[in-house]
């Protein structure tokens, strides 16, 4: 591992990271039989009580009495109600619930293996969010759940990364890199990356060792000057084609109270001071849903008149993860800006959509005409049976365990057109 560290004479330092392979790491990466993070977080022992006496598919409600007793925090569920997606195991046949930063939490959503009496290891998530096994996470555990939990969903990227030319790209507050990975994938040059926390940088830069990653707090002017400063020397004269971001979420997120005064919210305005600089062809903001209510549409609304006043033709696009070969129900927004041209459509889903309907177990197919969406199943049942609390975070991986063509796509020996061919095929 190095680093490359930028002093300004105001002394903020901007920290460009690369990791290298070990030897060892490239002699099983070279034979294409390595497993990276198929790790899952432990339980106590009324958290296994807890989870042994909920069915696949269930939730809180199926745990008995005498063990709501005693916890507090399940009593006071019991007592008003609560998500029907804490406590959930999740179910073979269908996609998995949103994968959020919690996923070493069995009371924080719908985390239980479908058959073990365990977590979802970090592997399985980052198969539920569509990264390939060889995308590496690193840094601290905890560091990892927010790494994973976080993350655009790569296959989620990939389709709006198609609504533009290949091209030159920057990605702002990028995170581990799912939104990268996505761009990557579709056929875009990621030159320039940046992240406010270390561990996200370490992950990229392992996964993306060809982009320059800056370690940067884009709330303080003199680092966001500097990054500017960072970019403009590697464009080198170059038209930037798209900046793409995903500023924290955390205060327009509906899991919890939304938050109009959080700091983070700011964030997406300094995106847009940065879109103002650079001016690029294309303009991508990515972020929850409910950056659509915050203060009842105004920041919004705020986002798209900003870039309409850049001359952005914009609109506003509400995707469903699994639609996109995900095999996770998320809804994710991305505001689309695009110069010299109309508003974009949104990406066409390739895969059936889930619709709920007013209970939990009331669901169904949103298109008759299209393929079934990635079940949990097949995204996961290849991967090794390991103990609550256990496993490896380097093993290697039998090429005979793979069975579906999922499990293909992301060991990476069946490429994304084929994969959506072959399931066209199936019906």
């Amino acid at each position: 591992m190095s680093y490359k560290v930028f002093t300004y004479p105001n002394r903020v330092s901007l920290i460009v990271t690369s990791i290298s392979l070990t030897a060892v790491d490239t002699e099983i990466q070279e034979a294409s039989k390595v497993l990276y993070n198929h790790i899952c977080s432990p339980l106590s022992e009324l958290d296994m009580e807890m989870i042994r006496s909920v069915p696949e598919g269930g939730n809180w409600q199926d745990i008995p009495p005498e063990i709501i007793q005693k916890s507090a925090r399940l009593t006071q569920i019991h007592r008003s109600g609560g998500r029907t997606t804490y406590y959930g195991r999740l179910r073979k046949n269908l996609p998995s619930y949103t994968i959020n930063t919690y996923f070493n939490r069995p009371g924080n959503g719908t985390f239980v293996h479908p058959e073990q009496n365990r977590l979802i290891s970090m592997r399985e998530a980052a198969r539920l969010q569509s990264f390939t096994d060889q995308y590496r996470f690193l840094g601290s555990y905890s560091s990892r759940y927010k790494q994973i939990g976080n993350a655009v969903p790569p296959l989620l990227a990939r389709a709006v990364a198609t609504l533009f030319d290949p091209g030159l790209v920057i990605d702002l507050f990028s995170g581990a890199g799912g939104l990268s990975e996505g761009f990557v994938q579709a056929g875009h040059d990621v030159i320039l990356a940046s992240d406010c926390n270390s561990n996200m940088c370490k992950t990229y830069a392992y996964n993306h060792p060809a982009t320059e990653v800056i370690q940067v707090d884009l709330h303080l002017r003199e680092q966001s000057e500097n990054l500017l400063e960072e970019i403009e020397r590697t464009l080198a004269g170059r038209h930037l084609n798209t900046l793409v971001g995903g500023p924290p979420c955390q205060g327009f997120s509906t899991a919890g109270n939304r938050n109009a005064l959080d700091s983070r919210n700011s964030l997406v305005f300094r995106m847009l001071e940065i879109v103002h600089t650079l001016q690029p062809h294309n303009v991508v903001i990515e972020n929850v849903p409910g950056l659509k209510w915050m203060q009842q549409g105004q920041v919004l609304e705020s986002v798209v008149r900003a870039l309409e006043e850049l001359e952005y033709s914009v609109s506003v696009h509400n995707l469903k993860a699994e639609e996109f070969g995900v095999p996770q129900r998320r809804r994710r927004v991305f505001v689309v800006g695009q110069r010299d041209g109309d508003c974009k459509a949104a990406p066409a889903g390739v895969l059936a959509p889930i619709v709920r309907g007013r209970t939990r177990d009331d669901v169904k197919l949103g298109a008759k005409d299209l393929p079934s969406p990635v079940s949990v199943s097949e995204a996961i049942s290849d991967l090794p049976l390991i103990v609550s609390g256990g496993g490896e975070d380097l093993i290697e991986y039998d090429v005979n365990w793979t069975t579906t063509d999922y499990q293909r796509l992301m060991r990476e020996s069946l490429s994304f057109d084929d994969f959506i061919t072959k399931r066209a095929e199936q019906g």
